[in-house]
């Protein structure tokens, strides 16, 4: 038994893979659309449907099963609020957009950051010069990254939305629940709270791909299912509604596992722990939640600023 499998408990993976460039993959019936149930008599199915977006990363994983319909709206709606969210963690690490571009950063503190991930150089451009914290002693400087408002719930969706997207077709009744509360033509809704959102740093790690796991238990315990995606030096893990989680007799767990460490330990000695910071997405009001950035850096340069 691995140590993935201790740790995870209960819960079993029934998905799990990597999406990021190449030939292009192909997920889901062609022609039904698993959001509204449409088919190719009634609805579109002529853009490529990204499983994982791409601001994400993903530029081959495609969903056969989504309608243009779907896409548009999804496109719309919650996945600019995931944009927002997930923007320092791809602006830090260098992770590609829908324009094969490394997105860049600006704030009220910050004129300009962007992120070389060919050469590992990070440019900042200062408004303020007291905005980074100098720790000398550990070749790391610190600040506070500023998002763009976004609505917790919506990023929390767009989530959800990936991960019913990666299943594959036989495993989709599990989710019965969340694809109806996707569903651009249903009424229905879904209260959780907590909307679990773990986000965890991993030192020193770099994924060049997106990877993702899905897990699931039958158990009486809510939650019943968890999704991991990460990308660049992150993680995020959170719990996807199913069919499960409305039987009666189902009892509420205060924590779930956080999956093992992926570095070898030598890497965990020089680079340190991973860090977590648990979330309640169940806002439907606009946030920003400041980012914490601590960089480690091999040698820094400051450039003069210059006279007008």
């Amino acid at each position: 038994m691995s140590a993935e499998d201790l740790l995870m408990g209960e819960f079993q993976l029934i998905e799990k893979g990597t999406a990021g460039a190449g030939h292009k993959r192909y997920l889901g019936a062609r022609f039904t659309c698993r959001f509204c149930g449409g088919n190719n008599e009634t609805t579109t199915f002529k853009t490529k449907a990204h499983a994982i977006p791409e601001f994400l990363g993903n530029h081959q994983l495609i969903l056969n099963s989504e309608c243009d319909n779907c896409n548009l709206h999804f496109g719309n709606t919650i996945e600019p609020h995931l944009e927002r969210y997930t923007h320092p963690f791809r602006t830090l690490n260098g992770v590609t957009n829908k324009s094969r571009k490394t997105p860049k950063h600006s704030d009220e503190k910050i004129d300009f950051l962007q992120f070389d991930r060919h050469t590992n150089h990070m440019a900042v451009k200062l408004n303020e010069d007291d905005v980074l914290t100098h720790h000398e002693d550990e070749n790391t400087v610190s600040w506070l990254m500023q998002r763009r408002p976004f609505v917790p719930f919506m990023a929390y969706k767009a989530l959800c939305k990936i991960a019913v997207s990666i299943t594959r077709d036989e495993n989709l009744w599990l989710f019965k629940p969340t694809l109806e509360w996707l569903n651009p033509l249903s009424p229905q809704d879904l209260n959780i709270s907590p909307a679990l959102v773990v986000e965890t740093l991993i030192p020193g790690m770099h994924y060049n791909k997106c990877v993702y796991k899905l897990y699931c238990r039958n158990t009486k315990t809510f939650p019943h299912c968890i999704f991991w995606i990460a990308f660049g030096g992150y993680s995020l893990m959170t719990i996807v509604p199913t069919l499960l989680d409305m039987e009666s007799g189902v009892i509420m767990e205060s924590e779930v596992p956080f999956l093992p460490d992926p570095r070898p330990k030598e890497e965990i000695v020089i680079y340190g722990q991973q860090q977590h910071i648990e979330r309640d997405f169940s806002s439907r009001d606009q946030d920003s939640f400041p980012h914490k950035v601590r960089v480690r850096f091999n040698s820094m340069e400051v450039s003069p600023v210059a006279k007008s």
